[in-house]
């Protein structure tokens, strides 16, 4: 709490602060204003505008449904050149207490946007973009169309109390030059991070730039609210760049150059021992950067933050490729433009990669870029010796151990996520997964020279499972390991786990369970298993239809109609206190989120709004205990409800709920319920009475890691939370 003497010092530098936009009078009028607001009910009758933020999981588009689970977008991507009208960037925003208003009073407010470029780390403070300069924005809500379908509509101030308003943004049409601006009309520390064509999105501003959305309320002129967030926007155009350089630039000429020194006319650079590792690396990234897509510009759900994988894969390619020019800089010439390299070695964006570029461990890898030519003592492979198999896998090796250090910086780079990095996680080892099975042949041409049996063994061999194979020969160039299939996702997955626990210990990432990507989130376990039930989950979970290079099971369909959900709402002793016209508020209202695989609902310790009803599948509840194991505590079955004490109190999450096999889950949250409650108030007390008796059971039990005196007067905590 500020003491009195703080209070007015703190007030009188505002006071003589210079404030873009504020002269000393506009200063005065908003105090004058804010003080008339305060003096009649204080901050909680005060109009207010703020932006509703990005809540994991949710999309904006959840708000014609859902009202109340929306969230506004908090990446955008550029896909084009030119304007796209499927390419949407969605920002929420609230405004509250306009009842108190009159129809006069309400006619003399405005709510005007301001956007700006903060540079790719979010830091800068610069002029507006020239098309957003307190703009003038109307109001706009997301409604459901006659086929169900979310679109924009117009609405009136009147309608804040139940809807978020809706800004729409189009990446391509507010943020590239061209729509009513040029590239000289920018900030000109934003024009002179350019390094090879006028726009803010080059190598030297790393492909991104931060927005910085300002939205200001004002009544009769004055602005009286104001709120500010940070839209990461990303030019999806120049992903994978830097890597395609990589291989254009130092594969294939390197090839070139051993192909001469062995008297080789020509060999095709798919023999050269790095090309495997990128030609799989850069599928894994078209298939994450697939999902990034849908997520990002078509509002669906493989990821539940989308933004965080896209800093870290971002960050990861200029660790990675910078590393690669300059370890290779001596032998192949600078790859870098000059302006690149200038931006490299004296922009102050750069000072943290500059930092964390690994280039001897890059200059081992290069060491081992040699290819085996046709030698005695082992067949060929083609135009190769079969030999090269070996040294391609000592490459990856030592290619991926270099490539996964550089992951640990882009982690901290991108920031901590400890809601959804581990679902993130899976999502990435199983897209490694498809572009293992999908490149493998194009990576490794040896294997198809060698014949078809030879091929099977060395895809597809388990090691120690020799029944019924004559592995004589084979055996005494490769040994008895596993194929490349099972060892390059084996291997895959041990690097991940082993990134994943550095990032827990360094407080960037976190996960429940002993391990990051168990085995049950595989896509090549469950196929080599025969576990196709299993795999169908998953590659459901991840948006793809019911084969991709291996077949799987198609799994059932969950039944999320409004009557059945209105059905189980009827079943649970929580909802006992609503009538039968309350009930079928809330099922229409209700979210159905579908599960994969060992996929978490809810984060211990994190905060929450919402309580979750179990329909279909099983949840497996875990409470963290003191040495930072993860204690199984509760099976939950179909009906179960969890959750509840955030949903009613606003309390942070006290344990983790995550599904065993799939699972699908309704969500109700704060701004469902509220209408309910603030309606009729007694149903406060009848629902404390059915609640209490279940939260002390639960705390009973172990499954609360908070004291039991968080028990005390549940109803006034209820009515505080939401009558407040």
């Amino acid at each position: 709490m500020l003491r009195e003497s703080e209070f007015i010092r703190q007030l009188r530098t505002l006071l003589s602060g210079r404030v873009s936009g504020l002269d000393d009078q506009r200063k005065l009028d908003i105090i004058r204003r804010l003080s008339e607001e305060y003096s009649t009910g204080g901050a909680a009758t005060s109009t207010e505008c703020y932006w509703v933020p990005f809540v994991t999981g949710r999309r904006p588009i959840d708000e014609a449904t859902y009202p109340g689970l929306g969230s506004s977008d908090h990446v955008a991507l550029i896909r084009s050149g030119e304007e796209s009208a499927e390419n949407r960037c969605y920002l929420l925003f609230r405004l509250g207490h306009l009842e108190n208003l009159t129809d006069e009073e309400l006619a003399c407010c405005e709510v005007k946007v301001t956007l700006s470029f903060a540079g790719p780390w979010g830091e800068l403070a610069t002029e507006p973009l020239p098309t957003w300069s307190s703009r003038r924005v109307t109001p706009r809500k997301f409604v459901q169309s006659e086929s169900g379908a979310p679109v924009l509509a117009d609405a009136a101030w009147r309608d804040a109390e139940s809807h978020a308003f809706v800004l729409e943004l189009s990446p391509e049409g507010d943020f590239l030059p061209g729509k009513g601006w040029i590239f000289e009309d920018l900030d000109p520390t934003i024009r002179t991070r350019a390094t090879d064509s006028g726009d803010p999105f080059t190598f030297g501003n790393l492909f991104l730039q931060q927005v910085r959305a300002e939205i200001v309320l004002s009544r009769d002129g004055v602005s009286v609210s104001a709120s500010e967030e940070l839209l990461d926007v990303c030019d999806s155009r120049r992903f994978g760049s830097l890597y395609k350089r990589v291989v254009e630039r130092v594969i294939i000429p390197d090839t070139r150059r051993q192909a001469e020194r062995h008297k080789q006319p020509w060999l095709s650079h798919s023999y050269h021992p790095w090309f495997p590792v990128l030609l799989i690396g850069a599928d894994k990234a078209d298939l994450y950067t697939r999902a990034l897509v849908e997520d990002i510009v078509h509002k669906k759900r493989h990821l539940t933050d989308p933004r965080w994988l896209l800093r870290v894969g971002l960050y990861l390619e200029f660790l990675t490729c910078i590393g690669i020019f300059e370890a290779v800089k001596d032998d192949l010439g600078d790859l870098l433009t000059p302006s690149e390299r200038t931006a490299y070695e004296t922009s102050p964006w750069f000072s943290e990669i500059r930092k964390s570029v690994n280039v001897e461990g890059w200059k081992h890898v290069w060491s081992l870029r040699g290819i085996v030519m046709p030698t005695v003592g082992a067949p060929n492979a083609g135009e190769v010796s079969a030999l090269n198999l070996l040294a391609k896998k000592k490459a990856t090796l030592a290619f991926l151990e270099t490539h996964h250090e550089d992951l640990k910086h882009a982690i901290r780079l991108a920031g901590p996520n400890e809601h959804n990095s581990q679902e993130t996680w899976h999502r990435v080892f199983r897209d490694a997964e498809r572009a293992v099975l999908r490149k493998t042949p194009s990576a490794f041409p040896e294997v198809a020279a060698l014949g078809p049996k030879a091929a099977e063994v060395i895809l597809w061999h388990r090691k120690g499972k020799l029944a019924g194979i004559n592995l004589t020969q084979m055996s005494s160039w490769f040994g008895d390991q596993d194929g490349l299939y099972a060892s390059a996702c084996n291997q895959y997955r041990a690097s991940m786990n082993h990134v994943a626990d550095w990032a827990k210990s360094k407080a960037l990432m976190d996960h429940a369970g002993n391990e990051c990507v168990p085995e049950g989130v595989s896509l090549l376990a469950a196929f080599m298993d025969g576990k196709h039930v299993r795999l169908g989950q998953l590659q459901r979970r991840d948006g793809y239809a019911e084969t991709i290079d291996v077949a799987a099971d198609a799994p059932a369909e969950f039944d999320v109609s409004r009557e059945r959900i209105l059905h189980l709402l009827r079943t649970i002793p929580m909802f006992e206190p609503f009538d039968e016209d309350e009930l079928r508020h809330l099922a229409s209202t209700v979210r159905p989120i579908v599960l994969g695989p060992i996929e978490r609902i809810i984060v211990q310790g994190r905060p929450g709004s919402s309580l979750f009803i179990l329909a279909e599948g099983e949840l497996e509840v875990l409470v963290r205990q003191a040495d930072g194991h993860d204690l199984a505590v509760a099976t939950l079955d179909a009906g179960a409800v969890f959750g509840e004490r955030s949903l009613l109190t606003g309390e942070p999450r006290s344990a983790t709920v995550r599904s065993i096999d799939s699972a699908v889950v309704y969500e109700i949250g704060q701004r469902q319920l509220a209408p309910i409650l603030q309606a009729r108030p007694s149903a406060i007390d009848e629902l404390a009475a059915i609640m209490e008796p279940r939260l002390r059971a639960t705390a009973a039990a172990g499954e609360s890691y908070e004291s039991k005196k968080q028990l005390r007067s549940l109803a006034g905590s209820i009515r505080k939370f939401f009558l407040s």
